[in-house]
Parts: structure tokens; C-alpha cells; sequence
């Protein structure tokens, strides 16, 4: 019998809940004495070496390996390399919350860039969204909010993405290793311009024996866990309908914030399961309003 295809359906549920454990492996580095910002970098310039000679192969045979999408690359890096820092600068569950607080940003890009029609189920993906950051950035009556370093980064890297994703519909579509190289080069650029911040650059280089003992995880990593994940998202972005995929992609927050709460011992309470339950809906109600046969 000849074997049944994999349906690109359970490859990308499988992706998305895998990238919702991301926080752990990058803490993990993070614990053995590497800094934010290098354990930042480490998930991007690794990839990219990785991928560089089959790119070098693709340019001499006349292919794209995506450096001309440099506006999405540039935005979809700065996003995922200020996602990754706040991980680690934050409460897993507080960043993960705010990042997700995208479909808020989505939503004022479409009505105010895109001219979009306002519309019912619109509105009320912006009002989940930022009741959302309300609740978990407890801004109470007098208006003082909790608010840190890894929480801005995190609540940028949303504006972030939902620009870049904005840019990425309105680009020409490049093949998936294109896509996959572009954005680990695109973040890799980021992530080390963020070490020209002075509140985001590290203490110091690590030292050669620390080089050495982490060099294996991160190559495992990059080889096991990041390109995969990376590759099986876009190439299922294609062959999923967008309504679906709009849903699938859910099992990040469910996922991370679920780990985090059970894995961590960050504080999880009614303010953070009601902001949970307010992005995932507003993620739920924004593939609603830009797919009406999601409702199905």
C-alpha cells in the first residue's frame, strides 16, 4: 500500500505547539551562565551558518534565498528576536500574553493603513486584545501598570510582527527555504544591533570554555528543533486554509502558557488566566474577521 501523505494540518499543529516550548531550551542556556542578548543571538546566527552554503548553492544557480523581502525580513526578525530576549527578561506567561496582544495592532493596521471596513467582529478583537494587556499589566484605576524591560520588548515585538505579516501578504511569495532563511538572517541582524542598546547589551563575551560546553546544544538545537519548526510552519502556511491555520497557530499560547504555569515557578493566578483567555479569543475572533469561513 502506498504510504498515506502527512497532512500538512497535523505538521503545523505539531510546529506551533513545539515553538510554545521555545522559553524552555533558551532558559536553559540562559541558566548556564550564557546572557539574554548572546542567547538571543545563538538562535538566529546559528541557523544561518547552517544554512548558508545550501543558500551559496541556490545564488549560483540564480534562486532567492529572500534577501529582497528585507522590509517583512527585517520587521518578522525584530519581532522574533525582541520575543526571544523577553522570554527571557520576563514572566514566560506575561510574555507570551503580550506579545499576543497582536491581533490589537493587526486590527488599527487594517482600518487605518489598509482602509479597511470597520466591523463588528474587528472591534472586538481589539477590545480582547488590549483587555488582555489591561489585565496582566494590572493597570488599576489610578492608571500604574507592572511594566518591565522584557514586557516593552515583548509588547513591541507584536507591533512587530503585525506589521511584518502585513508586508509578507502584500510581498511576492518566495519558496519555503527562502522564507526560512530569510527570517533567521533577518533576526540575526536584529538580535545584534539589540547589543548597541546599552540596557539590552551583555556584561561581557563569554569566555572560550563556555563557548565550547553550549556550542553542542545550540547546533542540536538549531538542527533538531529551530529549522525544523521554522520549515514545517511555512510549508504548511501554504497548504493550510488561512482561516484553519489562523486556528492552529493558537496552540503556541496554549501551549506556552500552559508549560509555563506547570514548569515554572512564575506567579499564575485569575490575572493571567483571564488575559490568556482574552488574547486566545481575540486570536480566535481575528482569523474570524479576516476569513468569515473560519466560522465553519
Amino acid at each position: 500500500m502506498p504510504a498515506r501523505p502527512i497532512r500538512p494540518e497535523i505538521v503545523v499543529a505539531l510546529a506551533a505547539a513545539s515553538w510554545g516550548l521555545f522559553w524552555i531550551p533558551i532558559r536553559v542556556l540562559e541558566s548556564h551562565g550564557l546572557e539574554p542578548a548572546l542567547v538571543t543571538i545563538s538562535q538566529f546566527i546559528a541557523p544561518v551558518v547552517f544554512l548558508a552554503p545550501f543558500g551559496l548553492i541556490r545564488m549560483a544557480r540564480g534562486k532567492s534565498i529572500g534577501l529582497e523581502q528585507y522590509d517583512s525580513g527585517l520587521l518578522i526578525g525584530a519581532a522574533f528576536a525582541l520575543y526571544c530576549e523577553s522570554l527571557l527578561l520576563t514572566d514566560v506567561v506575561r510574555s507570551l500574553i503580550l506579545f499576543y496582544v497582536m491581533p490589537a495592532w493587526a486590527t488599527l493596521i487594517e482600518l487605518c493603513v489598509l482602509k479597511r471596513r470597520f466591523t463588528l467582529w474587528r472591534g472586538l478583537a481589539l477590545v480582547l486584545s488590549l483587555g488582555g494587556m489591561v489585565a496582566i499589566l494590572n493597570i488599576d484605576a489610578s492608571f500604574r501598570l507592572s511594566f518591565n524591560l522584557g514586557d516593552a520588548m515583548a509588547l513591541v515585538s507584536g507591533l512587530c510582527f503585525a506589521f511584518g505579516a502585513t508586508r509578507v501578504r502584500q510581498s511576492p511569495e518566495i519558496d519555503v527555504f527562502a522564507q526560512v532563511f530569510a527570517f533567521f538572517f533577518y533576526g540575526a541582524i536584529v538580535s545584534v544591533l539589540l547589543l548597541l542598546i546599552p540596557v539590552t547589551a551583555p556584561s561581557g563575551m563569554p569566555g572560550a570554555d563556555l563557548v565550547w560546553r553550549l556550542l553542542p546544544w545550540v547546533v542540536l538545537m538549531t538542527v533538531v528543533y529551530l529549522i525544523p519548526i521554522m520549515w514545517s510552519l511555512y510549508w504548511g502556511s501554504r497548504l493550510v486554509d488561512p482561516g484553519r491555520l489562523g486556528i492552529l497557530l493558537q496552540l503556541e499560547v496554549i501551549v506556552g502558557i500552559g508549560s509555563a504555569a506547570l514548569l515554572t515557578g512564575e506567579p499564575f493566578g485569575i490575572r493571567e488566566a483571564v488575559g490568556t483567555a482574552l488574547v486566545i479569543s481575540a486570536g480566535l475572533i481575528e482569523v474570524i474577521s479576516n476569513n468569515p469561513t473560519a466560522r465553519d
